[in-house]
């Protein structure tokens, strides 16, 4: 029968909003999607009504209402647009007297971040909150695919799929029909909106279409889900000394806020391990607790490392901060181990390569121009020659700085204020080079350097200064600056002072002022062209100081670690610590070039030398560890200095920095490192090479270390990475990986050895993962890749160069 125009348009926008709740119920929004993988197949009652007011647009080639049986049919490429979401199919029909809607052909709902839904027909309540779903697919936004007979929604939140398939791996193109790489066949998955959790009942588990694992229950997280208690990948792994091992980390998530990881685990020739790790996030900051543990079965396999006949070895570790308030935050990072080789010998990961466990409490506080950080430390050593009665606890460590916030006379005034306070129960002696410092042999300055002193050393120090730029008519630029150091010291030493290189006081206290004035010259001419803009720039820079009281009173506890380079030519004091100071008048002087291109490019040159005149050079002055000495500023004319810093791209650098004696033009020293991507491959990596300082005692140093990752294929990883002791011939440690991943899978192996500094062999670690993405890894296809790629060329076993400790334990970075 005929009916009216108004009626058929209202019939048609009932239908039309029930047809729109439609793709609500079969494709999540956005945010819905994160809880949720595959989506609910209906709202819940009454949401079409709820939505009768959004905008939509419905496109049909014929649109029918029968208003004897009270339905309404549209047919011929039906396509709705709603919020964001699309609806395509042959047929939608909605029957208001059965309060069902059916959509049949071609069916696929689009949603707006790209999930999508296929499916034959579909037959669901008008309230969208049970029905059945024929030949049913999901294409999720992340690539994750599901495919049934069958679906049945009940409840409002229970979705199960009959006889489904559940994989990561995309369908293949020119043959469909050929099986995934991994896929989980079920009778059953059930997908439990509420829980967030997916269900498998009689599952297998096929590689390649061959079934390697039947499974009569499994569940997993949605992807989607980021916190959910379950176990994590198990990691896997062997050495000579624990033999093989196993741990299966199981993660309990007690709160959004906290939770729990137990990681048991098994080594072969040892026993059990374990470990326990707590989480906490508070309003105000967060804290962690972990503590490792290993029983032993063989302790025979460590006697090399005399740490007796333990039943057990373990650590406990803890980190936290939290903020008082928008300027202040207080915390702590922790650590405590029953032996120092327990790090090494059971692989923790990102632990097993440092040197010294670090245990620091602080109290931050930062303004608008002042900071202000109290410390306390205690170090526990990692490494053979660590002696732990030779390692200070220092408390406190104050430091102060603060910045006038308003031009005096012009410039800039501030001032910075350090005390520091250690004790040691031992002192600690180095030899020498060419000669012998231990117990049995008397120790003199001329054998021995003193690293610590035994007993209490308190110091506090306070710097002063004024300064100022200005630019001149020709574009010279000059800064005036003056400033004032402060220190005061006292000693208590607990054994004889005639044995150690501090005065011959058990108790002393020194004092020393240093007033400077100075003059910062530069001069820069700048040249610009189509093929980029070059600077030249003539630096130079003059101290006037006196000669400082109590060189050698203070102990050099802080400003052991001096490198003269182009990093500090021209500041105004080159100790690396506040326990020695630089006195005396010094011109500093040198060149500096630099280019930047159209392209993006940056190159940086600088070569310099330093002039000691007027009163004494304090570097030419050796204190308890004979700090300045063989330094190449311990002449009035210094060695030269310089750098050469390359960057043809944005993603690509190469430095390279170099010390030459000033008579010879021998190179004392010699770094050249590059780091970034070119192409397919990713590297970082430094040579080095240092002469003899034989007063220092240390003899000549060369070596590599470096490590690269490269994409052999869109699919295939290949990374190394080594420290090579050129000198000695050896690998400290090396490292060879290969990796195959793809938008479902990643598989990899890798081969790692180190060389055992108490067993004095290579000790040789063999470890695999496998990740499928989909199971306990979410993300896209490319995330997925991106972060494989990263770990392998993150890889801990070998120390990252572009961070590294030279030769005197400064951490240089480029």
């Amino acid at each position: 029968m005929r009916v009216s125009a108004r009626h058929f348009l209202t019939t048609m926008l009932c239908t039309t909003v029930a047809v729109a709740a439609l793709s609500f119920a079969l494709v999540p929004s956005k945010a819905y999607a994160q809880d949720n993988l595959l989506g609910p197949l209906g709202t819940s009652s009454g949401g079409a009504g709820a939505q009768a007011s959004t905008n939509m647009v419905l496109k049909a080639r014929e649109m029918q209402y029968d208003q004897d049986n009270d339905v309404v049919t549209s047919t011929g490429s039906v396509q709705i647009y709603y919020n964001g979401r699309a609806l395509q199919a042959d047929r939608v029909v909605y029957d208001r007297k059965s309060k069902r809607v059916r959509a049949s052909g071609n069916v696929v709902i689009t949603e707006a971040d790209g999930t999508k839904t296929f499916a034959n027909d579909f037959d669901l309540t008008d309230d969208f909150r049970d029905g059945f779903i024929n030949s049913l697919r999901v294409v999720t936004a992340d690539e994750l695919y599901l495919a049934s007979n069958r679906a049945e929604r009940t409840g409002g939140n229970v979705t199960v799929f009959q006889n489904g398939v559940y994989s990561a791996c995309s369908p293949c193109v020119d043959n469909p029909q050929k099986p995934p790489l991994w896929q989980i066949k079920a009778v059953k998955i059930i997908h439990n909106q509420q829980e967030k959790m997916i269900y498998f009942e009689d599952a297998r588990f096929e590689f390649f279409g061959m079934p390697i694992a039947y499974l009569p229950y499994m569940s997993t997280p949605d992807p989607s889900v980021t916190r959910k208690t379950g176990i994590i990948t198990p990691s896997y792994f062997h050495s000579s000394r624990i033999g093989y091992g196993v741990q299966v980390p199981y993660f309990i998530d007690l709160a959004p806020n906290y939770d729990l990881t137990l990681t048991p685990g098994y080594a072969t020739s040892q026993g059990p391990t374990g470990q326990i790790e707590w989480r906490h996030r508070t309003l105000n900051g967060a804290y962690s607790v972990m503590a490792s543990g290993a029983f032993l079965s063989n302790p025979d396999k460590f006697a090399n490392e005399n740490i007796g006949e333990p039943s057990w070895r373990g650590s406990v570790q803890s980190q936290g901060e939290f903020w008082l308030n928008d300027k202040w935050r207080f915390g702590w990072d922790g650590s405590l181990l029953s032996d120092k080789y327990y790090w090494r010998d059971y692989r923790l990961d990102g632990l097993r390569g440092r040197t010294d466990a670090t245990s620091t409490v602080y109290l931050t506080g930062t303004g608008t121009k002042s900071w202000f950080d109290l410390r306390a430390y205690y170090f526990q050593g990692l490494t053979t020659q660590d002696v732990q009665k030779q390692l200070p606890v220092v408390a406190p460590v104050l430091d102060y700085d603060y910045v006038v916030d308003h031009p005096v006379f012009g410039g800039e005034v501030g001032w910075n204020f350090n005390l520091i306070s250690l004790t040691r129960q031992q002192a600690a002696f180095d030899s020498v080079l060419g000669y012998s410092c231990d117990a049995t042999t008397p120790r003199t300055r001329t054998n021995c350097l003193q690293r610590g002193i035994d007993g209490t050393y308190t110091r506090t120090s306070i710097n002063a200064y004024w300064k100022k730029t200005f630019t001149d008519p020709y574009g010279q630029q000059w800064t005036p600056f003056a400033y004032v150091r402060g220190d005061l010291g006292f000693t208590q030493l607990d054994g004889n002072p005639a044995d150690q290189f501090v005065g011959s006081k058990k108790s002393d206290t020194a004092a020393r002022v240093v007033p400077a004035i100075g003059l910062d010259y530069r001069y820069p001419f700048i040249s610009q062209s189509s093929w980029g803009t070059q600077i030249i720039e003539p630096i130079a820079q003059v101290i006037l100081r006196p000669k400082a009281a109590h060189t050698g009173v203070f102990p050099n506890e802080d400003a052991q670690s001096l490198v003269f380079d182009d990093s500090n030519l021209f500041n105004w004091d080159k100790y690396s610590g506040y326990d020695r100071v630089e006195d005396g008048s010094r011109l500093n002087a040198g060149l500096q070039y630099s280019l930047t291109t159209p392209g993006g490019g940056y190159y940086n040159a600088l070569f310099g030398q330093s002039y000691s005149f007027g009163g004494s050079n304090p570097y030419a002055t050796g204190d308890m560890a004979n700090t300045g000495l063989d330094s190449g500023l311990d002449r009035n004319i210094s060695d030269y200095v310089g750098r050469v810093y390359l960057q043809p791209v944005n993603n690509f650098a190469v430095l390279s920095g170099a010390r030459f004696d000033q008579k010879t033009w021998n190179m004392n020293q010699f770094e050249v490192g590059a780091v970034g991507t070119i192409g397919r491959l990713k590297t970082d990596i430094i040579y080095a090479r240092y002469d003899a300082q034989p007063l220092l005692g240390l003899a000549d140093r060369e070596g590599i270390n470096g490590k690269a990752a490269f994409k052999l294929s869109e699919n295939w990883i290949a990374s190394a990475g080594a420290l090579y002791d050129m000198k000695t011939k050896k690998f400290s440690s090396s490292y060879a990986g290969l990796t195959y991943v793809d938008a479902c899978i990643a598989l990899g192996m890798s081969v790692s050895r180190s060389w055992d500094t108490t067993a004095f062999k290579y000790d040789t670690t063999v470890q695999f993962q496998l990740q499928l993405r989909g199971l306990g890894t979410g993300g896209s296809p490319s995330a997925f890749s991106n972060s494989i790629w990263n770990n392998d060329f993150r890889n801990s076993n070998v120390t990252k160069p572009s961070s590294y400790t030279d030769r005197d334990g400064n951490l240089k970075t480029f």
